[in-house]
C-alpha cells in the first residue's frame, strides 16, 4: 500500500515514506431546516457536502530513513515534504490523492496544514486535510447568448447540411434505362451498368411487370429500368 499526490496540471507525484496509521474520509449529506407549526423541524435534503480526507503522521528525517519501516525509494526530507505541501497551499492547486489497495483515488485540495519539528532525530510531526475538488461553470449573460448563437448556427448547419444529404441521396437514388439488345441476359447487364453480376436481381425488381415471371425471359426491343449504381 501507497500512498501518492499527484498534480493535475503537471502529473508530478509527491509519495510518503511511512504511511500514517489511518485516514479519515468524511462523507455527509447536506440538510435544510425547515420550522412547521405544530411539527417543529424538519430536514430536507439538498444535495452533498463535499468530501475531506484528513490523517496525522510523521516526516521522519534522515537518520531515520534506513528503518526497516521506511520505504527508502520513496523518501523526501521532512523540509522537502514541508517546501512541497507549502507551494500547494499557496497556489491553491488541484492534486490527485491515491492511497493504493483503497477505494481512495480522487481529486482534492490542500484545505489545512500543520507541522511541528519534535525529538532529536529531525522528524516533524505533521496533520494534514484536504477537500474534494468539484468543479463548477458558471455562465454570464454574455456566454449564455454567445452559446445559444453557437448552438443555433450549429442548427442552421445541420438543416442545410441534412437538406443537402437529402438532395444528395435523392440524386443518388435516380434510375436510369436501358434497352435490351439480341444476346442480353440480366446478369450481363448488372455487371456492366452495376458493376457487379449479383445485382441483376435488383434489375429484375424494378421490371417485373415489363419482363414477367421468368427473369430469364427478356428480348431485344425491351426498355428496362436500372437502379442507380
Amino acid at each position: 500500500m501507497d500512498l501518492y499526490l499527484t498534480e493535475v496540471d503537471t502529473g508530478w507525484r509527491q509519495s510518503f515514506c511511512l504511511l500514517p496509521t489511518s485516514i479519515k474520509a468524511k462523507t455527509n449529506g447536506k440538510f435544510i431546516s425547515y420550522d412547521f407549526i405544530n411539527l417543529g423541524e424538519v430536514q430536507m435534503p439538498s444535495g452533498l457536502k463535499l468530501c475531506t480526507y484528513s490523517w496525522s503522521g510523521t516526516f521522519p528525517g534522515e537518520n531515520m530513513k534506513d528503518m526497516p519501516f521506511i520505504k527508502q525509494s520513496l523518501y523526501h526530507t521532512p523540509k522537502e515534504m514541508v517546501d512541497c505541501i507549502e507551494k500547494w497551499r499557496k497556489n491553491h492547486t488541484e492534486l490527485i490523492l491515491m492511497l493504493t489497495e483503497t477505494p481512495i483515488n480522487v481529486n482534492v485540495y490542500l484545505k489545512s496544514f500543520t507541522y511541528t519539528p519534535t525529538g532529536g532525530v529531525g522528524n516533524y510531526d505533521y496533520s494534514i486535510e484536504f477537500i474534494e475538488a468539484k468543479h463548477v461553470t458558471v455562465n454570464t449573460a454574455e456566454n449564455t447568448a454567445t452559446t445559444s448563437s453557437a448552438q443555433s448556427s450549429n442548427t442552421s448547419d445541420s438543416t442545410r447540411a441534412a437538406t443537402a444529404t437529402t438532395d444528395t441521396t435523392t440524386a443518388t437514388e435516380q434510375t436510369s434505362t436501358y434497352t435490351v439488345k439480341s444476346g442480353d441476359c440480366l446478369w450481363n447487364i448488372a455487371k456492366a451498368l452495376l458493376g457487379s453480376g449479383s445485382r441483376y436481381t435488383e434489375i429484375y425488381e424494378l421490371n417485373k411487370s415489363v419482363i414477367g415471371s421468368n427473369p430469364n425471359l427478356i428480348y431485344a426491343g425491351q426498355v428496362l429500368t436500372i437502379p442507380a449504381s
